[in-house]
Formats: structure tokens, sequence, C-alpha cells
């Protein structure tokens, strides 16, 4: 049994989810593997999941490694941060520029700086509901650089404590440890399968740990040169890929 765990924003979704693509990932789980998408987006995605895959998918790995589910969503694994103090990242972050941050727990709401912060927010910093962990932090910056030099800030100042990923203009923040390399570690293990059977595909920098880590990797021949460099393989679409696999 082999694993395919798939990058969606720019990978799974490059070109659309045409019925040549649903045909070759039905081969792949009729030969017996498992297919499913690592993201950073968060667990409801499993609802678009099922619209764009129907029944043609076996896990979700959301907030980047965060939290594993099946495929109707039931939660398999899960990794939270709880040494965080959410009141004081917010302060550091919006002093060093930014200006909203997206907050995931059991719940999901937008936090602002202050009240002259014209994005829609749920919360200031000064009247936060009560907090005690978080799956995924994010925030949008105006640029890929922006987002670059942010990132590298939160990485010195919370390194020890949380893992900060630029993802083209945005920051994805999780648990220190936690990635999308550690989520199909886990899952793998949950189904018994060897990790020389791993087999990653992404486009971005969110995804370099999967694509660096294990042997069998793919960048999308549409993904930026840093992924490339890193990667075993290109390809063009997730289903070129899976006819190449087929064949091994």
């Amino acid at each position: 049994m082999k694993l395919i765990g798939s990058d969606f924003d720019g990978t799974l979704n490059h070109g659309g989810i045409d019925e040549e693509k649903l045909q070759a990932i039905r081969h792949w789980r009729a030969a017996g593997n498992k297919f499913g998408v690592v993201s950073g987006r968060g667990p409801d995605f499993v609802k678009e999941l099922k619209e764009k895959l129907g029944d043609q998918f076996d896990f979700l790995i959301s907030c980047n490694g965060g939290i594993i589910a099946d495929a109707d969503g039931n939660e398999l694994h899960s990794a939270i941060c709880d040494t965080v103090s959410i009141e004081e990242f917010c302060r550091d972050v919006y002093r060093w520029g930014g200006q909203v941050v997206d907050f995931l727990d059991d719940r999901y709401f937008r936090i602002g700086c202050d009240r002259s912060v014209t994005e829609p927010y749920d919360y200031l910093v000064d009247d936060l509901p009560p907090i005690t962990f978080f799956y995924k932090l994010c925030m949008a910056c105006k640029s890929p650089d922006e987002a670059r030099e942010m990132a590298e800030k939160i990485r010195e100042a919370y390194g020890d404590r949380v893992y900060a990923m630029q993802n083209w203009s945005m920051i994805d923040i999780a648990p220190a440890g936690v990635n999308k390399a550690s989520g199909l570690r886990w899952l793998a293990d949950h189904y018994g399968i060897a990790e020389e059977d791993i087999i990653t595909v992404g486009d971005y920098d969110n995804d370099a740990d999967m694509l660096r880590e294990f042997a069998s990797s793919y960048a999308m021949e549409n993904g930026n040169e840093y992924v490339k460099s890193i990667a075993t393989y290109t390809t063009p679409s997730v289903t070129d890929l899976i006819r190449k696999e087929m064949q091994r």
C-alpha cells in the first residue's frame, strides 16, 4: 500500500478537478492505495473536498499538519499549542506592522489590533474571549517579501513554541514541530504504511517540509523555484504523477 499526500491550492486544484483527474485517483485507490489532501486550510475544508472529489479521497490533513481527519471529517489526531499568550503574540505582530490575526481553536475568529483597522474583525486584542490553546494562526501581509520578513520575526521571537510558514503573502503559524511532513508521518503510521511508500506533491514554500523529507516527492511545474529545487521530481499535474506512480 502506498499513500499520496497532495497540496490542494495550486496543486490538486491546478487546472480544476476534471473527470480525468478523478479517474486517475479512482485507479490509484482501487489498487489498494491511499489518497488525500494536505492543506493549510482549516478542518471545515472537508466539506468542499466532498463537493469536488466525492468519495475519492481517504483523508484530510488540515492546518498544515495540525488536524488529521478521515474523509467524513472525523478527527483522528490533532496537535495544539498551549504555551503562547495570544494577546502577547498579537501585540508583537501588530508592533511589527501586522493588522489582523486569524485564530482557530474550537472556534474561528479574527483579531484586530485597534479600532483604526479597516479589515473586518471579530475581536480587538484588548477584548479577547478566554483562550487556552490554538491549532493554527494565520495572517495576511501586503506582499510575499513582507510575509517573509514577518515570518522571520515570528520565528526569532517564538521559534521554540510555534512554526511560522510563509505561504505567498500569507503566514501560517502552527505549534512547534507541526508541519505537513509530521502530519503525513502520523497518518502513515496510523495506516501501517512505510515511510518510503509516502508520495508528496506541492507547489509552494508551505509544502517544503513534505517535499524535502520524503524521497518520492513531486513539485508542480507551476510551483516556485525553491520547491522545484528540493523535490525529487517535477510534474505538470497530479494526474500525471499518479500515472507514473502506477507504473512503478
